[in-house]
């Protein structure tokens, strides 16, 4: 018998089977895929950073002459991006099965049912494998949410998964849905020369994020990324032909694209474990849990997307942390969401902790908002990353950091400096008296501070 058994070996799943093993448990791990890493290995983060990654550079080689720099007829080479990109996917992919062993995890293949609340059937073609264990954790993570009228063929028509192997570049691109996954790959695409038009059936792309943010990066993508951004508008068809596909949006005409992206959201992946067989739990798509992730069946836990919390890689590994350590007998702080950051990498890229504005004021809770943009620093114009700005919410009194929202070139980074704060109560003062190297991007996180306390010494 097993200690604990993980059921999906993406980042919550392997991340969970690891520290079991160092905590001594005895794991195992179960995968019905061919390869570990789950979606954002194979499918999803690696890849689609990789390719955007390649598009930020194709960017810069465009524009090299602001740098003092002469290249003739610069090109890319499709092929040889995606190969790059399929490198590195099986580069991770080698690390992750060589942490299995070193860590002593065995890797079971196949799909899991539960048949009691400790027990497994593991079943892949026509072998049948019942194993057991004290504790199971299920983090079967999502999968793409299909539109009933436009079925993926991954040929005009594409999910986030398909489209990642795409042969060709296309000359126009539908993108259904403008949540991350649709705005990074308009952002991916459009750089690349595509013209891409974002449909969105609410007001406003990236509804989670800051109104301010998403409105400088909606200015910066439809200027110079080939992107045209429609909200508020609802896609009533979409029909496949032999090397276009019609996209009919409410109130227009027909028009054709070389290729559409239907990115309306995931769905969490739990279908194939029979959980009403054995009593667990759900509110509506998600598995219901209590705060240490333990299901309505005391021996089993589920995290990440299949529970109703942000559907985040990190968010999902920090989740199987914290229920390993609580099955492994350890006593841990609950998880703070309100430092749980989001990073959306287009570009520019836009990450946030905490609340909005809208939030705050919809919760009544005063704020004072203050704001520092990019262009003012040195290090910003020596990079030409001169676009976006951060925007902190702080309390009014005190100083706590609400919410903290980055439009810039380096959101992604720079926003782990808000989320330690948060997570050690950090005042807007504390980060102001902190000392910055300069030149670095990293100053304007000091000088929002200054801005905070009374006046910011750049601006």
């Amino acid at each position: 018998m097993y200690d604990l058994i993980v059921i999906g070996a993406g980042p919550a799943g392997e991340t969970a089977a690891i520290r079991a093993a160092q905590l001594g448990l005895k794991v195992a791990l179960v995968e019905k895929r061919s390869d570990l890493g789950g979606t954002c290995l194979n499918v999803g983060c690696i890849p689609t950073k990789a390719l955007l990654e390649a598009a930020k550079i194709w960017t810069k080689l465009q524009h090299v002459e602001k740098f003092g720099f002469s290249l003739e007829n610069p090109a890319f080479h499709w092929d040889k991006i995606q190969g790059r990109k399929d490198k590195i996917v099986e580069d991770q992919r080698k690390g992750l099965r060589f942490l299995m062993k070193k860590n002593r995890v065995e890797v079971l293949k196949g799909t899991a049912h539960f048949l009691t609340g400790t027990t497994l059937e593991v079943v892949e073609g026509e072998t049948r494998t019942k194993v057991e264990a004290k504790h199971i954790l299920i983090a079967t993570g999502s999968e793409v949410r299909p539109l009933p009228f436009a079925p993926i063929d991954g040929r005009v028509i594409h999910s986030s998964d398909t489209i990642l192997s795409i042969s060709h570049v296309p000359k126009t691109l539908a993108v259904i849905g403008g949540g991350v996954v649709g705005m990074e790959f308009a952002s991916l695409f459009g750089r690349f020369g595509t013209q891409v038009t974002v449909i969105e059936l609410l007001d406003q792309v990236l509804p989670f994020e800051d109104e301010a943010c998403v409105k400088e990066l909606v200015r910066h993508m439809e200027r110079s990324q080939n992107v045209k951004i429609q909200t508020g508008v609802k896609v009533e068809s979409m029909k496949a032909k032999e090397k276009t596909c019609a996209v009919t949006v409410a109130g227009q005409p027909p028009q054709d694209f070389d290729a559409v992206l239907v990115s309306i959201g995931r769905r969490p992946v739990l279908k194939d474990l029979r959980l009403e067989t054995i009593g667990v739990q759900k509110q509506g798509e998600f598995v219901t849990v209590d705060s240490h992730y333990r299901t309505t069946v005391p021996t089993i836990f589920a995290v990440g997307d299949v529970i109703a919390t942000p559907a985040l890689a990190h968010t999902a590994s920090a989740e199987a942390i914290h229920a390993v350590e609580i099955i492994a007998g350890k006593s841990v702080p609950l998880i703070n969401y309100e430092a749980n950051p989001s990073a959306v990498y287009t570009y520019p890229e836009i990450s946030s902790i905490g609340k909005t504005e809208k939030k705050l004021k919809e919760a009544c809770i005063p704020y004072k908002a203050s704001q520092f943009p990019f262009a003012p620093l040195a290090k910003a114009k020596i990079e030409d990353a001169t676009e976006g700005f951060i925007k902190v919410l702080t309390d009014p009194v005190y100083g706590e950091l609400l919410g903290v929202h980055i439009v810039g070139a380096r959101a992604t980074e720079l926003i782990s400096e808000f989320a330690l704060g948060k997570v050690l109560e950090t005042t807007i003062e504390e980060i102001g008296h902190t000392i910055h190297p300069h030149p670095t991007i990293s100053e304007t996180v000091m000088e929002v501070a200054h801005a905070a306390m009374g006046g910011a010494i750049h601006m």
